[in-house]
């Protein structure tokens, strides 16, 4: 089968590999769609989390087959597998766990401190016409939704964990730096949530397209200055969340200044480096600072639900590429030229 494998830094070779079969508690699946992620950026252009080194708790090392975002169709089922059957539409969560850590014992896995993710610290990847992952990894698609939505999931799931992080009520006004796939998945989960005062600063003109097509109030902050901005639209008040989706530290220290006393500032992103910050805005309105990794068990199922209530479109914001354009994906989604890449995964390699 063909695979998109990260040998190392800025190694990406697409590839034929032998194809899996399931274990035992294993379920085959044909990918039909595979997201290209910040992660899968990060990935590629610095130092991979999947070393030379295999990883602790997978055993996973280069090369990796990258994809971590992805939904498609079981084909097989191991050993012991009765969560679902084979023709069932699929999306999967790829965080693994070890299960012992205190913070999976706290109720916490998505925190694990041995945390691994399939497509990127643990064997298998959706960047390939087949992948075999756990049965407990896969979530059935409801009738109505697509396989193209399906490979969404994830993603929205980071956003959605961002949002219920920041508790905006009903009716509240927030605040999105970035609007790459996470930050627009946090603009849906907000209307979703029955926020729809979103203002969503972003660079790029045609990620500032597809948020205001999706009706937030879009700022350019290469033209404006975003606090004065915010601040002018909520009357000095400054907006009730903000969520922090670009990994840029200036979209970081604009989201401290923009929003009200004692309101949460979730940050999502990924950074390159340590970011500083200015901890007397912080201290002077009682800010509340938010981490925010991943999403904890349930996200997955509220997503989809989301979703089939219809609240996650899908109009103006993908472009669909094919497998042996991943390379190039992954320069337009660093670069800002592209709001979220799909590679549709073709049935066989002649296709």
């Amino acid at each position: 089968m063909l695979a998109a494998r990260l040998y190392g830094a800025k190694d990406l070779r697409v590839e034929e590999m032998p194809e899996p079969e399931p274990g035992q508690g294993e379920v085959k699946i044909r990918v039909a769609y595979a997201g290209i992620c910040g992660t899968d950026v990060h990935e590629y252009f610095e130092t991979p989390r999947a070393t030379h080194e295999p990883n602790p708790l997978t055993g996973a090392t280069l090369p990796q087959t990258l994809g971590h975002e992805f939904a498609g169709t079981v084909v097989a089922c191991g050993e012991g597998v009765d969560r679902v059957a084979p023709g069932a539409r699929v999306c999967v969560r790829p965080i693994r766990t070890c299960g012992v850590c205190p913070r999976c014992a706290a109720g916490l896995s998505h925190l694990c401190t041995a945390l691994a993710a399939i497509g990127v610290t643990a064997p298998g990847g959706g960047l390939a016409q087949y992948v075999v992952v756990p049965a407990d990894a896969v979530y059935r698609l409801p009738d109505g939704l697509s396989l193209e939505q399906g490979a969404l999931v994830e993603p929205m799931a980071v956003g959605l964990n961002a949002v219920e992080r920041a508790g905006v009520t009903d009716g509240g006004s927030a605040l999105v730096t970035g609007a790459g796939a996470v930050g627009m998945g946090a603009l849906f989960a907000l209307r979703a949530h029955g926020v729809h005062d979103v203002l969503v600063v972003e660079p790029s003109p045609s990620r500032r397209a597809a948020a205001r097509r999706h009706g937030a109030r879009v700022l350019d902050p290469s033209a404006v200055d975003v606090v004065e901005q915010v601040m002018s639209h909520t009357r000095g008040r400054g907006v009730d969340a903000a969520i922090e989706c670009s990994g840029r530290p200036e979209a970081l220290d604009a989201a401290i200044r923009c929003v009200a006393a004692r309101a949460p500032v979730v940050m999502v992103a990924l950074y390159s480096g340590p970011v500083a910050i200015d901890a007397s805005v912080v201290r002077l309105a009682e800010l509340a600072l938010l981490g925010c990794e991943a999403y904890p068990d349930g996200v997955f199922e509220r997503v989809i639900e989301h979703m089939a209530a219809g609240h996650y479109p899908t109009d103006g914001w993908l472009d669909h590429i094919p497998l042996g354009d991943t390379l190039a994906g992954l320069h337009d989604v660093r670069d800002g030229r592209r709001v979220k890449v799909l590679v549709d995964i073709p049935a066989d390699n002649g296709s």
